[in-house]
C-alpha cells in the first residue's frame, strides 16, 4: 500500500521528481568535472623469520607460517601518531595504511599511501617503507633479542608510479546519485502529501457568510384599526341569528313605552 501511495504521489507531482533528477543529473557533472584526483601507490614488505630458527642454511620461506603475531605487533606500531609524525616531518604527509595483505597466508605487510599529487603519493611511500624496518628494529631493541633471533624485512613489490583513485570517484558520484534520487522522492511525497491535506481542509471547510449580511428582515405589519362604523357594524345581529348570539345583549323595552 504504502508503495502505491509513493508511486501515485511521483505520477501526480511528475514535474517535481523531473526537477529533482535534473539538479541530481547537475550534481554529479560537477563532481566529475571539479573533484580533485586522489593517486595513490603500493608497496609491500615480508616478514623473515631469524637464522636461528631455520638455520644458517635454512629456506627462510618456510618458516613464514609463524609470523603473524609479529606482523600484527608491526602493524600496530606503523599505526601509531609517533610513527606518523616520523612520516609526516620526513615526506610533509602522512596518508598511508599499513595493514597485513589478505589476499595471502604468509606474513606480508601491504603498504598504500595516497594524495592529491602523485609525486607526493611515491615519496610518502618510499618514507614509509624505509622507516617500516626502522619500526621493528626498535620492537625488538625493547626486548634485547639477540641478533641471531631478530627478525628480518624484505621488500617485495614498489610501485613506480602513482596512479588515480577512480574507485574513490566511482564511489562519490555514486553516493551523490543515490542521495540526489532518495531526496528526490522524499520531497516529492512530502509536497504532494501537504497539497492534498491542504486541498482536503478546503473541501470541508463550511462556507462563511461575509459579516453584515444578514438577510433583511421584513417588515412588521401594522394592524389598522377599525373605524366606528365597522365596530358598530360588526357588533349589530344579523336577522338570521339572536342577539345574544351576535355577542349582543337584548334590551328590554317598558311595556309603558310600548306602541298601542
Amino acid at each position: 500500500m504504502q508503495v502505491q501511495k509513493i508511486l501515485k504521489s511521483l505520477i501526480r507531482r511528475w514535474f517535481i521528481v523531473v526537477l529533482g533528477l535534473a539538479v541530481t543529473a547537475g550534481a554529479c557533472f560537477f563532481l566529475q568535472q571539479n573533484a580533485p584526483d586522489n593517486y595513490k601507490a603500493q608497496a609491500s614488505l615480508v616478514l623473515l623469520p631469524s637464522t636461528k630458527s631455520v638455520g644458517e642454511a635454512g629456506n627462510p620461506y618456510l618458516g613464514l607460517g609463524g609470523m603473524s603475531e609479529a606482523l600484527d605487533i608491526l602493524t600496530r606500531k606503523m599505526s601509531s601518531e609517533e610513527f606518523k609524525e616520523t612520516i609526516r616531518e620526513q615526506s610533509g604527509a602522512s596518508t598511508f595504511t599499513a595493514e597485513a595483505d589478505k589476499g595471502t597466508s604468509g606474513a606480508i605487510l601491504l603498504i598504500t599511501a595516497s594524495s592529491p599529487d602523485s609525486g607526493q603519493a611515491l615519496k610518502i611511500l618510499d618514507t614509509v617503507m624505509n622507516q617500516a624496518p626502522v619500526a621493528l628494529t626498535e620492537l625488538q631493541d625493547v626486548l634485547n633479542v639477540p641478533t641471531t633471533s631478530r627478525i628480518s624485512t624484505m621488500k617485495l613489490l614498489e610501485d613506480s608510479k602513482a596512479v588515480p583513485e577512480v574507485k574513490a570517484r566511482t564511489q562519490l558520484l555514486l553516493v551523490t546519485a543515490a542521495g540526489g534520487v532518495a531526496f528526490s522522492i522524499m520531497l516529492t511525497v512530502l509536497i504532494d502529501g501537504l497539497l492534498l491535506s491542504r486541498k482536503h481542509r478546503k473541501s470541508t471547510e463550511p462556507i462563511e457568510k461575509p459579516a453584515g449580511s444578514k438577510p433583511p428582515t421584513p417588515p412588521a405589519t401594522r394592524q389598522r384599526k377599525p373605524s366606528s362604523a365597522e365596530r358598530f357594524s360588526s357588533n349589530r345581529p344579523t336577522t338570521d341569528e339572536p342577539a345574544h348570539l351576535a355577542g349582543e345583549t337584548a334590551s328590554v323595552v317598558p311595556s309603558s313605552y310600548r306602541p298601542g
